[in-house]
């Protein structure tokens, strides 16, 4: 995870599963002599990204992290997925993400309060929602509406899921 307002970079051959709360801004320090459809080096944003860059020291995330109460503005107790496979990796207020090592299969169930993405980072196999069932590879991506209903993986894969 990486914070907002943090300095970082990406190399070739990083696969990136990125999250995040809606919003199109990004300042670019440097980007690699990139260029455009065009054929122009992208714009870079070296004096805006200064300006909002968060200087404190970086601190990992911890698996003991809470949820964040939108009600209280604080943090709730740790929340739990419907299956004890799901370790929960990130939560706000926007949203939580929980990460799914599986190896034969797992099912997640869906509530009329948030739809759910799934992302899947390693593996294939089927997923199943009632009666439509797909296949998938790394970097599939599945969005599952609100409801009551379940969402059935099968396969040998890592899957991050988001409750949003």
């Amino acid at each position: 995870m990486v914070k907002a307002g943090t300095i970082h970079a990406i190399g070739a051959g990083i696969l990136i599963c990125e999250i995040q709360q809606n919003s199109n801004c990004t300042y670019r320090m440097y980007d690699y002599d990139r260029r455009d459809k065009f054929g122009n080096k992208r714009e870079l944003h070296v004096d805006k990204a200064l300006d909002v860059v968060d200087t404190k020291r970086y601190v990992p995330y911890e698996s003991s992290i809470n949820a964040y109460d939108e009600a209280t503005n604080e943090a709730a107790a740790t929340i739990e997925e419907d299956s004890s496979e799901g370790q929960l990796l990130v939560s706000c207020k926007y949203f939580e993400c929980y990460k799914y090592d599986i190896s034969d299969s797992v099912s997640i169930n869906v509530d009329t309060a948030y739809f759910r993405s799934v992302i899947f980072t390693e593996g294939c196999g089927t997923i199943r929602v009632g009666e439509d069932v797909k296949a998938y590879k790394v970097g599939d991506s599945f969005y599952i509406t609100a409801g009551n209903k379940t969402v059935e993986i099968e396969g040998n894969c890592v899957a991050i899921v988001t409750k949003v």
